[in-house]
């Protein structure tokens, strides 16, 4: 999320992907090797991902801007990140030869295994500051249900979406916020088109979010205000899609071009100030502030050569975690504002603040977290991104 800043002088202007460049808003820092990927940063800029190390196996990394930290396989031979709390604790995925898959929590400097969900083949999907972390486990049957995962291992199943077609149940949790509200798709999974619907988890209830007249749809990401940002089919064309922005109650579509015009976009990233971020078939990757989807690549200076293809995540102090492309060749990138702005993000309704508080940090906790990870970041292993 950020706020838009005008310079008094304009340094440059010409037309890229319909928007009028003026000036650059972006720098781009590159945060991962060739092939890496990003999956979230927190408000301390921090981001995380995966990159390959051999064949089809991939190594979790966190980079903090001082260069890339390997996060581990475990005892595994394959490991990814995917998702970060404002304490720094990262959530991750890894998987054994023959191919069994648990879930890893890192730490003050180290990786600890979590137990897959019983039975199940199990993905961890994100983590809030209370320590919750959203899961799927999947069976062999097809069938997929959603789980919270409280700090002291118990689950909580979510339920699914009543569905009237055939096929196997599944529900899958993308994200949660520090409210434990949970969103992400749930349905059947059945041909032609899977009959997933976007929904969100809260106090006990899965609810769905609605859709733009057609399905599938799924909800990506969700802010601590409760708005949600992701992907909705159209009734137009069997390809066509918009991303959105679900907000008191209502599904907004993003990409208000006209219905004639072939459409693909996707919300996959939402601040605390309701900026969402995506990748669109017109724009490449794209931000939206509250009036329309201008393209990341009108706002870095386009002498650098990057194509900002695949926004992930954004933090509350506006830079972007991301999937960008230079000489053929992607990277995981960190888009940083260059006059960044100052200003803190909308207060939260009174119903939301109430659920916050409803989960209280111990301030002797926070600092001993604190102190234990400045210590393990001293010794970390940090070492250059080559580009």
């Amino acid at each position: 999320m950020y706020l838009h800043h005008r310079l008094s002088l304009v340094l440059l202007s010409f037309t890229v992907a319909g928007s009028a460049w003026a000036y650059p808003e972006y720098r781009v820092t590159v945060v991962g090797p060739a092939n890496s990927w990003v999956h979230g940063i927190n408000n301390a800029g921090v981001v995380v991902g995966s990159y390959p190390v051999g064949g089809e196996r991939r190594r979790a990394f966190l980079n903090r801007g001082k260069g890339l930290v390997d996060l581990g396989a475990l005892k595994g031979v394959s490991s990814v990140a995917t998702g970060i709390n404002e304490r720094g604790e990262v959530v991750g995925n890894w998987s054994t030869a023959d191919g069994r898959q648990r879930g890893f929590i890192y730490a003050c400097g180290k990786a600890r295994d979590i137990a897959p969900i019983p039975g199940k083949f199990t993905t961890y999907t994100d983590i809030n500051d209370a320590g919750y972390i959203s899961a799927a486990g999947a069976a062999e049957t097809g069938e997929i249900r959603g789980y919270l995962r409280a700090p002291n291992g118990a689950f909580t199943h979510l339920g699914e979406i009543p569905w009237d077609g055939s096929g196997a149940p599944q529900t899958v949790p993308t994200a949660l916020n520090n409210r434990n509200q949970i969103t992400g798709r749930s349905g059947r999974f059945n041909t032609p088109e899977p009959g997933y619907r976007a929904f969100v988890w809260k106090n006990g209830t899965i609810r769905d979010l609605g859709d733009l007249g057609s399905t599938p749809n799924t909800g990506h990401a969700i802010n601590d205000r409760g708005q949600i940002a992701g992907e909705a089919y159209l009734p137009a064309g069997p390809r066509d899609s918009s991303a959105f922005l679900y907000s008191h109650g209502r599904m907004v579509m993003l990409d208000t071009r006209p219905a004639t015009e072939y459409k693909f976009s996707s919300g996959n990233g939402i601040n605390n100030r309701g900026h969402v971020v995506g990748t669109s078939s017109h724009l490449s990757g794209f931000i939206w502030r509250g009036k329309r989807m201008e393209s990341l690549n009108a706002l870095i200076d386009p002498a650098s050569g990057w194509d900002i293809s695949n926004p992930i995540a954004i933090n509350d102090a506006g830079q972007i975690a991301a999937v960008a492309g230079r000489n053929g060749v992607r990277y995981a990138v960190r888009l940083d504002l260059i006059r960044p702005h100052v200003d803190t993000a909308p207060a939260l309704d009174p119903e939301a603040r109430a659920e916050l508080l409803a989960f209280p940090a111990s301030p002797a906790l926070e600092a001993a977290l604190a102190k234990a990870e400045a210590q393990a970041q001293e010794r970390e292993v940090v070492r250059p991104v080559a580009q």
